[in-house]
């Protein structure tokens, strides 16, 4: 057998490889995308008159529908246009293949801070993350919501 004709096969595997995986991580980060981004709707906030302070909860639930474990990271936060204020608050979940999980996080945001947010001086903004494949494929999304809507 002549090495050119090995060296094709072998190539030839290893591409039909790279497509396999390359769907097997389109498939789990698409499944994943769907649970993140799909949860929007209202955040709720809660106002403590007596501090003054506002607590704006957001809550998801991922749900690993793919063949493939991976990470899910989320965030929020208020931020000024001129960047005088910024609040975050993020994490990330491990999913396995199958596996989900609700996850909720707050930020505290002052009364006289959100009503400045409120006159269109700000954006809330969302932020996910799904690593897949030892954190080798990656996919970012981001969305922004400006204040005075």
């Amino acid at each position: 057998m002549k090495t050119s004709s090995v060296l094709g096969a072998v190539l030839l595997i290893l591409e039909l490889g790279s497509v396999a995986l390359f769907l097997v991580c389109g498939q789990t980060i698409f499944s994943l995308l769907g649970t993140v981004t799909g949860g929007g709707g209202e955040i709720p906030v809660v106002i403590d008159n007596e501090a003054q302070v506002a607590t704006l909860t957001f809550t998801f639930a991922p749900r690993n529908g793919g063949l493939l474990a991976a990470n899910v990271g989320v965030g929020f936060g208020v931020t000024f246009t001129d960047g005088s204020y910024s609040v975050k608050n993020s994490t990330t979940v491990y999913l396995p293949p199958g596996e989900g999980e609700e996850v909720s996080l707050s930020i505290k945001v002052p009364l006289d801070k959100l009503q400045e947010y409120a006159d269109a001086n700000g954006t809330l903004d969302i932020y996910t993350s799904i690593k897949t494949l030892n954190d080798i494929v990656r996919l970012d999304y981001n969305a922004k919501t400006e204040g005075g809507g």
